[in-house]
C-alpha cells in the first residue's frame, strides 16, 4: 500500500474544514472558531508525527490559512 497514512490523514483533516465550512454557511461563528482551531492543532500535530508529506502540508496550511482569513472579523 502506498502510503495509506497519508491519504487517512488527509481524509481527516478534509472532514475537519467541511466541519469550518459548514459552520460558515449555517453562520455558527463560534463553532466555525472552534472546528478551526481543531483542523489547526490537528494538522500541526500531523506535520510533527510525519504522518502527511510536506506537499500535502503546504496545500492543507494554505486551505486553512484561506480560512482564517475569511473568519478575522470573527470573536467569541
Amino acid at each position: 500500500m502506498f502510503n495509506s497514512k497519508g491519504k487517512q490523514a488527509k481524509k481527516e483533516i478534509e472532514a475537519l474544514f467541511n466541519d469550518i465550512q459548514i459552520n460558515l454557511e449555517n453562520n455558527y461563528k463560534d463553532l466555525a472558531i472552534g472546528a478551526r482551531k481543531k483542523a489547526e492543532e490537528r494538522l500541526k500535530s500531523m506535520e510533527a508525527s510525519g504522518e502527511l508529506k510536506d506537499k500535502d502540508y503546504k496545500k492543507l496550511k494554505a486551505t486553512l490559512d484561506d480560512y482564517t482569513k475569511r473568519m478575522e472579523g470573527y470573536h467569541h
